[in-house]
């Protein structure tokens, strides 16, 4: 349900117009005053909201734990977002397929949540998206992404090298990769390995190759170019038996003809007669940076460039009119590339911007046959963030050249978007500037007690070192800093600030370095980048605007239909939630039938009671409830990543720890979880009545009881927690409606299963919302005698779930409705062993040591206790969060 917005934030609309040279006529002064009321409307009715989410490392194994704390801001400048209750995390596979979902409840801007991870989760490339439902209508460019590796320690057996090279040839790449495989123990491999040469179009080419001596072998195949302009990749397969397989790609290298090689003048127009700055970007088709050099020629003159290592540059350019067009020239290893250039125009504005000075943003505004555009020789200054106006002058161009000193101070920190408009609202330059971070509590953290001994105590102090500190969402993570440190992911300062306000994957490593911005490569992603958010034709025809609504809880959607052909009439509704805590709500309905109940508050799976009377039907209603909205199977336009999957030799202590831990886990936690799926076992069938359940069929065939599952809140549905547990019982995982299967009596049925819900029949999505927190027992009837009371309709076998509630889902009355409806999910605890107090003889190879997702401060000081593992000799600290004010943090420290 849409609802007004009203949010007020401190300061979240400031303007500075500054003095004018002269009077404007009045297509300025109009245009001024509509650009004030549109962008004053867009901030204070749509406020944006964004996500952040920092996760305890930034690769896991299989198996493993991913922790998550959840920041939610909104309007500009960031605040703690008062907006949406719910923000939704999302597991999902390479190819944009849902593995899981989180709903995590907000509580001032702030939540916190987890994913198990699969100790059979195939290996590869996963992503994480977070949103919530109003930060999503703002489009794809709001929500948080982030792609994660996740490895399997037992593909470590397969660990193959490529070197590289390519020659281009008429049209066609000749490659040539000289291939090496080891194993674990690091012994050369020897057999067979299958390939395919594939880009994002399709297999290219497959084959097989034999390892020889030393686990050698050489590949050499051809693409034309028109191949290698998507992202290509080699992929390398190991076949260990029928079942089992090991995959591993490498990038392959690109040829010089298949850089993208763009010219991006400062202001957006390369204008003759006019010194120019402009900036270029070299990269790959698969978007990595290129390092090439060239020279550009304007008339008669050859100015040379070169980009730095991540593909960026700029060169200042004065051409003059008449002198013919531009060209450009790169270079690499003695070949020549020409590449084009913007066209030179003979009118228009070039600005130019330096933002050097702590204190001011200074601007030139150079004008060439500026009278062509407007007689008036007037234009517009417009510096905003999000819609925010921070300065406006009316710009007097009758010489042809002006400037502006824009005070930073009156600029949120971050991005902003500097546009000089023609008096019709044309805007004739434009780029993005950033302004540094003002008065950012900083956060020192201390070792305060260390011990790298095994298992020993350790205790890190952090300290906000600000002028005020009244407390603020805060979470800290603690890591094993032996293994690889990836990086490259945003924190919350520059995600936040910068990079979630630009398209594309924008990294810490390329402006974050030592805890310092590098301004230098900022300004110069800002000029290569090319993207406004801000669009004025956009602004104008008011399409700014946002067709998602907030949540302010869990909605529960659905609809009423009577049970005569006569139309509605409209009436009330009853809501009974019988969650931890129960709650009892009323609402209306219309003629239409159709109702939304927004802002309902529980936990998990819970029995909501729907009553509904109609001023014409009475109580003769039937009702439906909707699936969550928030629920999909694929990710509408979800491009998978493709980039190398080789494992680093540096990963290789890591994957070892992983796999003793796992092997610990099995051994220590979860022995009696075993894949029985060839062993059929038959009971008699008794109503066992002592624990609580009433079974109208019997009791089935196999029987899993939930109190026997080591860590069962840790499974998103049903069917995840019964994979391999209910012998002869198949599951191919779906999000959406897994594929259920029996095995009975020595054959394999192909019909899918009756499903009962506390002895009631119900269809298969009803069984996949139910939380596997509040179920007591599953069954199973596989064999023919105990399906027989089924009738035909059982010869797919019967699976029966009963929930801890004991049979009470449904209820046959008319105008009501027991349904299960999901809610938040509830955030495991992190579980740290305290060998203060305990002697534990399980084997302790943990990667994260500690995980707090939200700290407590005693005024600005926290104390961080934790315990070692049995291995690690240093410790990576990372500690970020937002203050009540909007301040954002960000500290790390390796500690050794």
């Amino acid at each position: 349900m849409r609802k007004p917005i009203s949010l007020a934030i401190a300061g979240l609309f400031v303007l500075t117009l500054a003095s004018f040279s002269r009077p404007s006529n009045g297509n300025l002064e109009e245009l001024t005053e509509r650009i004030i009321s549109l962008l004053r409307n867009y901030v204070e009715e749509t406020p944006e909201e964004k996500v952040f989410l920092h996760m305890d490392k930034d690769y896991y194994a299989a198996g493993e734990d991913l922790w998550f704390s959840v920041y939610l801001t909104a309007g500009s400048p960031d605040v703690l977002s008062p907006l949406s209750k719910v923000v939704y995390v999302d597991l999902l596979d390479n190819k944009g397929k849902l593995i899981s979902q989180k709903t995590v409840k907000m509580q001032e801007g702030h939540g916190f949540g987890d994913f198990k991870l699969d100790p059979f989760l195939a290996e590869g490339v996963y992503h994480i998206k977070a949103y919530s439902t109003w930060s999503k209508g703002f489009g794809e460019g709001q929500i948080f992404a982030k792609a994660i590796d996740v490895l399997d320690p037992l593909n470590m057996d397969f660990q193959p090298h490529a070197d590289i090279s390519l020659e281009t040839e008429n049209e066609k790449v000749n490659y040539k990769a000289d291939i090496s495989a080891v194993n674990s123990r690091l012994k050369p491999l020897s057999g067979n390995l299958s390939y395919e040469v594939l880009n994002r179009n399709g297999v290219l080419k497959t084959g097989e190759i034999e390892l020889g001596e030393g686990g050698k072998a050489m590949l050499e195949f051809q693409l034309g170019l028109e191949d290698v302009k998507s992202p290509t990749f080699l992929k390398l397969t190991k076949v260990e038996n029928e079942e089992f397989k090991i995959e591993r790609q490498v990038r392959l290298g690109y040829p010089l003809e298949v850089v993208d090689m763009q010219f991006l003048p400062e202001g957006g127009e390369l204008i003759a007669g006019l010194p120019n700055v402009v900036a270029f970007r070299a990269a790959y088709p698969d978007g990595t940076p290129a390092e090439v050099n060239g020279e550009i020629t304007i008339g008669e003159e050859n100015i040379p460039f070169a980009t730095n290592v991540n593909g960026l540059g700029k060169v200042s350019l004065n051409p003059q009119p008449g002198k013919g067009m531009s060209s450009a020239i790169i270079k690499d290893d003695g070949k020549k590339v020409k590449v084009s250039m913007p066209e030179i125009k003979n009118k228009g504005i070039n600005l130019t911007v330096d933002s050097r000075n702590p204190q001011l943003l200074s601007l030139l505004i150079q004008a060439s046959n500026y009278g062509d555009i407007d007689p008036q020789m007037e234009g517009l200054l417009v510096v905003h963030a999000r819609g925010r106006i921070g300065y406006m002058q009316k710009l007097d161009l009758r010489a042809g050249v002006t400037g502006a000193r824009v005070p930073k101070n009156q600029l949120p920190s971050g991005i902003n978007q500097v546009s000089v408009l023609s008096p019709e609202g044309v805007p004739l330059a434009e780029r993005l500037v950033f302004v540094d971070f003002e008065n950012v509590p900083e956060i020192e953290i201390e070792g305060s007690k260390m011990d790298f001994k095994g298992r020993g105590e350790n205790s890190v102090k952090l300290k906000m070192n600000a002028d005020v500190f009244e407390g603020g969402k805060y979470s800290v993570s603690i890591t094993d800093a032996s293994n690889p440190q990836l990086g490259g992911g945003s924190n919350i300062l520059t995600y936040l600030k910068f990079a979630s306000e630009l398209k594309g994957n924008i990294s810490d490593k390329d402006i974050y370095q030592d805890g310092r911005l590098d301004a230098n490569a900022i300004d110069l992603i800002l000029l290569t980048h090319g993207w406004r958010r801000f669009e004025w034709e956009a602004v104008f025809e008011q399409r700014l605007k946002n067709d998602g609504y907030i949540e302010e809880g869990i909605n529960v959607i659905g609809t009423i239909k009577p049970k005569s052909k006569r139309a509605l009439a409209g009436g009330t509704m009853n809501i009974f939630s019988r969650g931890e805590e129960e709650e009892f709500l009323m609402a209306d309905f219309s003629e239409t039938g159709q109702f939304i109940i927004d802002a309902l508050d529980f936990q998990d799976t819970t029995t909501l009671v729907l009553t509904a009377e109609d001023g014409k039907h009475k109580k003769a209603l039937d009702i439906t409830v909707d699936p969550p909205v928030s629920k999909y199977e694929n990710w509408e336009g979800f491009q998978p990543l493709l980039k190398s999957h080789i494992i680093n030799p540096t990963f290789k202590d890591y994957l070892e720890s992983a796999d003793k831990q796992r092997k610990a886990n099995f051994a220590f936690d979860d022995m009696d979880i075993m894949d029985l799926d060839e062993f059929v076992v038959q009971t008699r069938q008794i109503a066992d009545e002592k624990d609580g359940i009433t079974r109208m069929y019997g009791q089935g065939d196999k029987i899993l009881k939930t109190a026997d599952i080591p860590g069962v809140e840790s499974y998103g549905t049903i069917f995840e927690m019964m994979m391999g547990r209910l012998p002869g019982v198949r599951i191919k995982p779906d999000i959406m409606s897994p594929v259920v299967t029996i095995r009975g009596q020595g054959s394999l049925s192909t019909l899918q299963p009756i499903f009962l819900l506390d002895n009631v029949q119900v269809d298969i999505d009803v069984i996949n919302t139910i939380n596997p927190r509040d179920v007591d027992t599953i069954e199973a009837f596989t064999d023919g005698a105990s399906n027989a009371i089924f009738g035909s309709a059982g010869a797919g076998g019967v699976i029966a779930v009963y929930t801890k509630q004991g049979g009470n889902a449904y209820s046959p009355e008319e105008g009501v409705l027991h349904t299960k409806y999901p809610g938040y999910s509830t955030a495991r605890e992190f579980y740290m062993p305290k060998y203060d107090e305990e002697n534990s003889s399980k084997p302790d190879f943990r990667t994260t040591l500690y995980w707090n997702p939200l700290v407590s401060w005693n005024g600005n000081e926290a104390e961080i206790a934790f315990y070692n593992n049995d291995i690690s000799d240093k410790f990576k600290v990372v500690v970020q969060g937002i203050d009540q004010f909007g301040r954002l943090s960000y500290a790390e420290k390796v500690i050794d």
